[in-house]
């Protein structure tokens, strides 16, 4: 099972806990959590992105399906938001 797949599978279990007409609401403010998490690591952790440049060569391949799953997962999170947002 791929890293994509479980994330899926977490999620979903995850928003099961709450009632349908909630997971919209709870659907945004994990993407929400997820974009400022994100922003606040490369924000504070420059040393982070200087060995990010550096070894870059070397992580392609692995951040390319790490970020295609990433993306997956956020487009998936995005329908999960779109079909139980409340009309």
């Amino acid at each position: 099972m791929n890293f994509y797949q479980t994330l899926v599978d977490f999620y979903n279990g995850f928003l099961a806990l709450f009632p349908m007409p909630v997971q919209w609401l709870v659907t945004l403010i994990v993407l929400v959590a997820l974009v400022s998490a994100f922003i606040g690591l490369v924000r504070h952790n420059a040393l982070f992105v200087i060995i990010l440049i550096v070894l870059l060569p070397v992580l392609i391949p692995v951040l390319q399906h790490f970020f295609a799953d990433l993306y997956n997962f956020f487009l998936f999170l995005v329908g999960q938001l779109k079909s139980t947002s409340p009309r």
